[in-house]
């Protein structure tokens, strides 16, 4: 048998010295991972760096929302902060992004319909157009709703329409959103007219349990896929759809029908092939790209709803909620509770990674020119995974799924610094009880 050193006494005496050891090895482990925590993002992973700068939307864990693009060795050339949360940015041009934030606003300053609604203080959604050079809004829609928490503003999408009195061109602005307080999706002109809606209740029918402040879509995503045609996700539902947006009879009446993608098409609350699925990106040949968050991985479905590439699991991305695939064919992944972006190569290996140092809720690769029909988002014109032979990667640890899930609400509740070493904190809270508790029974025997 092997003999423990003098030094370490007996009984009560050696545990308490070993719990003792071990709170002081636990604290130096979030010291020095406290030190080590990047304030800005810096890239930790660089054997493929991307040719053109990434835009990142910084949710963030306390109001600490903003918006930058990051250059491919992680320095920030630019940045937009929003008094709170951030989810969508989006280039339009060379020197315009629109950035879709919430804002949590006091009661006193809220529209009387929000200030004694039973609800702490409201919430004021905006989609604004921002001049990069400048920083300054040239345009903004907003909207007033009852509380920040599954009624803000995730998703916009700019599209053009043709009209009469438009530009030079003969095109009109249109801005899509969706609603997630309201459960709706609606498409405004730039002189801020509702142009058509569609909401959730003309469809299905709201559980009698739940009521119109309740999360029942929590409607994330839209995007036009071509005229008269969006494609919204309804998280809460797993499910994504087409809405079909077409003239009715009379002046400015629109008709939206409704046809599912992929999911159960209903609020079940089990998750299936999708569980709260994060921005659906549409690829060639009618593939789906999608970050399945709850499931922590990125897949790519077929027209027929079944999984032809695959990329995460719990050990690899901890609740992904953006994935745009590439014209080289990787996928660019916002992983959020990982606090990163990483590039995914074809043969599925991380090839580029960037610590974000807060909470990413999108990341869009913008091109190298703007040219006509450029955009800074997955498109249709992307491969898919069989036409570019893509592998699948990553693996799977349930240990790291709750361990990963513990930290991630731990940063809400907690200082940001606190929440990310909270494991060690924990082990080093724990090992100063039981190094008192055993020391306390020594010094008893002694005594």
């Amino acid at each position: 048998m092997t003999r423990l050193p003098d030094w370490l006494g007996t009984g009560c005496e050696r545990r308490a010295k070993l719990f003792a050891c071990l709170a002081v090895l636990s604290l130096a482990v979030a010291t020095v991972g406290v030190l080590a925590a990047p304030d800005q993002p810096r890239v930790t992973v660089a054997e493929e760096s991307p040719e053109n700068n990434t835009l990142v939307a910084l949710q963030g864990y306390k109001h600490e929302g903003k918006a930058v693009e990051l250059d491919p060795e992680g320095e920030v050339v630019w940045e937009y902060a929003a008094p709170d949360d951030v989810f969508d940015v989006e280039a339009l041009g060379p020197d315009r992004v629109q950035v879709s934030s919430a804002d949590e606003i006091p009661d006193s300053k809220c529209p009387d319909r929000y200030r004694n609604d039973g609800f702490k203080d409201c919430v004021r959604n905006a989609l604004r157009i921002v001049e990069q050079s400048s920083n300054e809004v040239v345009w903004e829609y907003a909207w007033y709703d009852a509380e920040l928490h599954e009624h803000e503003l995730h998703d916009a999408d700019h599209y053009t329409v043709r009209a009469n009195g438009s530009g030079a061109d003969g095109r009109a602005d249109r801005w899509v959103m969706v609603d997630m307080g309201n459960d709706r999706v609606f498409a405004v002109n730039r002189q801020q007219e509702v142009v058509w809606q569609w909401n959730a209740t003309d469809t299905y029918d709201r559980p009698d349990r739940m009521g119109p402040e309740s999360d029942w879509t929590h409607m994330n995503d839209v995007d036009r896929l071509r005229p008269g045609v969006f494609q919204v996700s309804l998280r809460n539902f797993d499910t994504v759809v087409e809405l079909r947006v077409e003239n009715g009879t009379g002046p400015g009446e629109r008709n939206v029908s409704v046809s599912p993608v992929v999911g159960p098409n209903q609020f079940a609350g089990k998750g299936g092939v999708l569980y709260e699925q994060h921005n659906p990106d549409r690829l060639a040949d009618d593939h789906l790209l999608v970050a399945d968050s709850e499931h922590d991985r990125v897949v790519e479905l077929n027209r027929s709803g079944e999984i032809v590439w695959s990329f995460g699991g719990s050990a690899t991305l901890d609740w992904p909620r953006d994935a745009d695939r590439q014209p080289n064919g990787h996928t660019l992944v916002a992983d959020s509770y990982n606090d990163r972006v990483v590039e995914v190569s074809e043969d599925g290996e991380i090839v580029w990674a960037v610590e974000t140092g807060a909470l990413p809720y999108e990341a869009d690769r913008l091109p190298a020119e703007w040219s006509d029909g450029a955009r800074a988002e997955g498109s249709s014109d992307r491969p898919t995974a069989p036409e570019a032979n893509l592998a699948d990667g990553g693996r799977e640890s349930m240990v790291e799924r709750y361990l990963g899930y513990v930290v991630a609400i731990s940063k809400y509740v907690l200082p940001t610094w606190v929440g990310r070493q909270v494991l060690w904190l924990v082990v080093a809270a724990v090992s100063l009880a039981g190094a008192t508790i055993e020391g306390v029974r020594w010094r008893g025997i002694r005594g």
